[in-house]
Parts: structure tokens; sequence; C-alpha cells
């Protein structure tokens, strides 16, 4: 039987966000239609793709989840192929980026337009928060990329990475030989973090999550903010709060510990404005190609204001 590629796409969501609420959040539906379409297609093939209560792929679901990912991957490269034939494969595209995604997701969304789409050219401009939404509102970018940004309101958007918080603390620290920590064990601490006004949502965000736990916490915000001065902010004492995937890419004399707590999962995304160049598209499309492949979807919640 023909099974769409909008169907293939359908049951990856769902495989991807952990839930059918979740993914039909991420594919901007409503999940009874999303749930009837993926029972059909169950008894079309005469298998059952996920077990229910909790939602999680059969076995002959990571098969068909498999095999339909080598498909879609094939279908985008066909169209890649058919606009760079007609010379589509041009222009620009304006990136704004944030400090935190300059070690390890930008780089490889640039690498990944520089081998696939080299007639593109990217702008990309790294800053706080605060410098590119406001370049974004007045029209000087096309596309963010970071974690919490207080994009335009008319823009679409899409997550790209979601991750948990961890404790950072100078190698000196009482609880730097620690596996793990919660919020508790860090009474009397204060959070080091930058100034609020560089990054306000990202600011508040990180707050509300920690104080979602009941605890408290002095804030001293850094003089000398930046992820390549840590080894000094918190060289004497004092922790800060991190995305997970930010560990490696830290100075020496700093120390990643798990944090216990359940706090929010910190989402990474891509934003774009409406109604979009070629160009940029088709740096959004290779931005979420690439979260695919290095794995960064993995169990990520839906997304918001994405498009179809």
């Amino acid at each position: 039987m023909p099974v769409d590629l909008r169907m293939m796409r359908y049951v990856i969501a769902v495989a991807e966000a952990g839930s059918f609420e979740a993914a039909a959040e991420r594919l901007h539906m409503t999940q009874p239609p999303l749930s009837r379409q993926i029972r059909d297609l169950e008894r079309e093939l005469g298998v059952n793709l996920f077990h229910r209560r909790p939602t999680r792929l059969t076995e002959a679901g990571r098969v068909f989840v498999e095999a339909a990912r080598e498909v879609l991957a094939g279908a985008e490269q066909a169209v890649e192929r058919t606009r760079r034939a007609a010379g589509v494969d041009h222009g620009a595209a304006r990136v704004g980026y944030t400090v935190t995604t300059a070690f390890d997701e930008m780089p490889k969304v640039f690498a990944a337009m520089r081998a696939r789409h080299p007639g593109i050219r990217v702008e990309a401009r790294e800053a706080w928060d605060s410098e590119l939404t406001g370049a974004a509102a007045d029209g000087e970018l096309d596309v963010l990329l970071g974690r919490h940004l207080a994009v335009p309101a008319e823009w679409l958007s899409a997550v790209l990475r979601s991750e948990e918080f961890v404790v950072v603390v100078g190698a000196g620290h009482r609880l730097a030989g620690r596996a793990g920590v919660s919020l508790r064990d860090l009474r009397g601490e204060t959070l080091r973090f930058f100034p609020r006004r560089f990054a306000p949502l990202y600011y508040d965000r990180v707050l509300a999550s920690m104080r979602s736990t009941g605890e408290e916490f002095d804030v001293w915000e850094n003089p000398l903010p930046g992820l390549r001065n840590l080894n000094v902010s918190l060289s004497d004492s004092g922790y800060m709060l991190l995305p997970r995937s930010l560990c490696g890419q830290l100075p020496g004399g700093i120390a990643c510990l798990r944090l216990k707590d359940r706090l929010p999962p910190i989402e990474l995304r891509v934003s774009w404005q409406r109604n979009p160049s070629p160009a940029v598209m088709t740096l959004v499309r290779t931005a979420r190609r690439v979260a695919r492949r290095e794995g960064w979807l993995t169990a990520a919640p839906g997304t918001a204001r994405e498009q179809p």
C-alpha cells in the first residue's frame, strides 16, 4: 500500500515527541485526528506501530521509523537537487545566534550549509539575546538561533534541541567531586549569572525553573559575563546552571554536575520570519536536518508556531 510522506512525518513526530499530544502540538494540529490517522495507518499495515500508555514504538514501529527517515531524507535531497538545477540555490540568509549556540549548534549548521548549499551566503552574527531580538524586530535578521529568545510574535519557530540543566562550579568547589547535586545542596551559595539586560527571557526562565523547586538563591550579576570566563567568575565560590551540552565547551578548572532536581528542559529553537526567501527556508531546513542527524531531537517536546 502507498504511504505518503505526510504520514511518515506523523509517525516520526510521535516517536520523537514521546506522546501523541506533544506530537500534535509539534505538527500544529489537534491530537484526535493525529491519533485517528495513525490508527488507520496501523490497520492498513496490519501491525501496531506504537504501544500506548505509555507511548513507545513497537519493534515494527522502530523499523518503520528508520525506513521513513531514509525516505524523507531522499525526498529532501531530490527537492534540493531540483532547486539547484533550476538555479534557486542562491541568495543570502542573515542569521543571529546566541552565545550558548556558538560552540556546537551554529558551527554545525554553518558547515552543513557550506557543504550542501555553497551558493547561499550565510551572514552570521553572534550576540547576546537582547541585541539579536532588537535586530530581528528592525528587520536586520532573517533567522534566530537560541534558547528562550523573545522572538517577534509573528515569527515561526521549531525546536532543534531539548536538554536538561547541569550545575557548573569551579574545580575547587566543595561539591565539585560529586556526580550529581540538588538545589538544596547549594543552599547558601550564590548563583553567578550574566546581567539580566543581556537576555531577559532566558534569565527569567532559568530563575523561574529554579524557584519551582521551592528554593531561593541570591543572584550575583557577573561583570565579566560569557562562557569563556567561567573559570574566573567561579574560581572561588558560587555556581551556574547551563545546558548539559555545553559541558564539553567550557574552559579548564570547571566541573559539571548532574542536577537531581527535575526542572523543565531548556529548548534550543530556530526561528524565522513569515514569508521567507528560498535561501532562508533552505537554512531552516538544513538546521532541522542537522538536528536529526546529531540526535538533538530525541525525546524533544513539540514545537510551537511551527510551519507545517
